[in-house]
């Protein structure tokens, strides 16, 4: 079955992990530690969910990293002896709905996204960024034309890796297969969509929160995105 859409993950994937992201995960667990755990507590707390607060970073590979927010309140909830699922939805809504987003393209990208297009692909865009955070990127590269379908996380909305995060885009396009799908992206969770989904492709790339190793179920795993449009060439015998 030959490939009619690829899906972008867009933070680590279309473009350079926002650092903005960054910030609010440390806040999130700022304000988390302060509220649900002692003192004596904190350094555990903070240690397994992956805030390096010496280094003010995330770290790879871990919860506040890459995980979902289902997995992040599920961490919560074990840490803090109860459950905080409610509070971890309307701080972390709030944090994402005041981040100021930090833009750079991967590089090379703009000139693979013209390739695909040329070439006849519809270009999609499955995010866990909010519909806000995801139109102020389209805004501020002027980059509408490029995308046939966006797909965004809202509050109670199916996340990656859940199969039905899907689903807006088969209402979208009901003649559409499952196989006739790529996902491309930086994170398990990305890759894992694919595998859940039956979809015909999966590519994950290392410009984001993935580690290779944690990439493993992916098809390919490339440096960086725009390698992507020599493996669809091959894999679809059409000119990417």
């Amino acid at each position: 079955m030959a490939l009619k859409w690829i899906l972008f993950d867009k933070d680590g994937t279309l473009i350079d992990f926002d650092m903005s992201w960054m910030k609010v995960g440390i806040q999130m667990v700022d304000e988390f530690v302060e509220r649900y755990i002692s003192p004596e507590n904190a350094e555990h707390a903070y240690k397994t969910l992956g805030v390096d607060k010496e280094q003010d970073q995330v770290l790879p590979g871990t919860p506040m990293a890459c995980g979902s927010l289902d997995e992040i309140i599920q961490n919560f909830n074990a840490l803090a002896g109860e459950d905080v699922s409610e509070w971890t939805r309307q701080t972390s809504q709030y944090l994402i709905d005041h981040r100021v987003p930090e833009i750079k393209w991967i590089e090379g990208m703009t000139d693979a996204l013209d390739t695909l297009k040329d070439a006849g692909y519809q270009i999609g865009i499955l995010t866990s960024d909010t519909k806000k955070g995801t139109e102020q990127f389209i805004e501020a590269t002027n980059t509408e034309a490029f995308f046939d379908f966006i797909i965004s996380t809202e509050a109670n909305a199916a996340e990656k890796p859940n199969p039905e995060v899907l689903r807006p885009l088969f209402d979208h396009a009901p003649d559409l297969k499952a196989d006739e799908i790529a996902i491309i992206g930086d994170s398990p969770n990305d890759i894992q969509t694919a595998v859940n989904a039956g979809l015909g492709l999966s590519i994950g790339v290392l410009t984001g929160v993935g580690q290779e190793h944690e990439l493993q179920h992916a098809d390919y795993v490339v440096q960086s995105a725009p390698e992507a449009v020599e493996i669809l060439e091959k894999k679809n015998g059409r000119e990417a």
